[in-house]
Formats: C-alpha cells, structure tokens, sequence
C-alpha cells in the first residue's frame, strides 16, 4: 500500500466511524430519554467501541448536539431543494410541509433530533429550541413572497400565519410521533394541506 494513502485510508475509517457512532446515538435518542440515554447502549447500536465514543464525542452533550446539527442539515437540504423548484411562495410552502413530513417519516436522525427537542435537557436546550424558531422565520418569509407574487391574500397577517404553520406542522409531528413514530406524518400534512391554502390563497 502507498504511504499517500495509509492517512486517507485512515480518515474515511474516522469519518465512517463518525457516521455510525452517529447512527447509533440516534436510535438510542430516538427510543429513549436523554437522561435515560448511555455511551453503552450508543456503542451498542453503533457497532463502536466507547472509547471510539469518546474519541469523537467528549460527553453525552456533545454527541446530542452533533445529532440536533445533523438534523438541521438535513432539514435545510430539503429547504434548499424545494426553494430551487419553480412555484409561488404559497406553493413552494405547502410543498415544504409536505417534503419536511416525508423527511421525518423516514430519517432516523431527524426523528431522534425531534425526540431530543421534546424533552431538551438544559446541557442542550439552546440547540434544541432555536431551530423552531428559526423554521417559523422561514415560514414567514415565504408568505411575504407569497402576498409579493399574488399567490396570499394581501391582508393575510403575516406574523401570524407563519406561527400558525408551523404550530400545525409542529403539532403533526408530536400526534405522528406518538401514533406510529412519524410514519403517518406525510399523510396528516397531505389531509392539511387543502384548508392551509384555503385559508391563505388570494
């Protein structure tokens, strides 16, 4: 084997590691509490010795943190891709309920990030809390879009619509979550979506 590539070898061995580790911590995450959640049970799912655990991840904290950014990512990635694709600013919004809802219903990751939220330990709670926020400003700006393109009522009140999307959004989620852990979510969004244009459309 070439020297040059013993250390490339070594760090996609770290990454691939990394990745698992991450894999695992989310099922435990997903199925149990955080005060509950142990490095043994991580290294269980993941196939990674603790001392891998603790290699990449210093604490408990950490590990959830890196699983609550990992959410966002992948939460963002279907908000890049369905702002790419053509459509009003009421569309693309409706079709965002609808891609985040099949994105839930199938990532393990994304499901543990939405289990970590629910029951945020005060070690993670900035990392938990501040993404909903966030979702709600994103929701605004596409309703402004929407009354600047015609597709929302002018007099729609923005503020409050765009918390109002996301406390259904949100509420869709937990009522999933506890039916069948999110399998059922792009259903309830798709059942939504028809009074959510309806209350919004010009």
């Amino acid at each position: 084997m070439s020297p040059n590539r013993m250390p490339r070898l070594q760090q996609q061995r770290s990454i691939d590691t990394r990745e698992a580790i991450l894999t695992g911590a989310a099922r435990v995450f997903a199925r149990v509490t955080y005060a509950e959640a142990r490095y043994r049970d991580v290294a269980d799912e993941s196939g990674a010795s603790e001392g891998a655990l603790y290699f990449h991840f210093r604490s408990k904290a950490d590990l959830a943190k890196a699983v609550l950014s990992e959410q966002q990512e992948r939460m963002t990635a279907v908000l890049v891709r369905t702002e790419e694709e053509a459509g009003s600013g009421l569309e693309i919004l409706l079709r965002l309920m609808a891609n985040l809802g099949d994105l839930i219903s199938r990532d393990e990751i994304v499901q543990a990030g939405i289990h970590l939220a629910g029951q945020p330990s005060s070690e993670v709670n900035p990392e938990a809390s501040e993404p909903y926020m966030e979702w709600v400003r994103i929701a605004r700006s596409f309703i402004l879009r929407g009354v600047a393109d015609g597709s929302i009522r002018t007099d729609a009140d923005v503020d409050l619509n765009a918390e109002l999307f996301n406390t259904v959004f949100v509420g869709s989620q937990v009522l999933a979550g506890l039916e069948d852990r999110w399998a059922s979510l792009p259903r309830r969004v798709e059942r939504l979506v028809p009074t959510l244009r309806a209350l919004l459309s010009a």
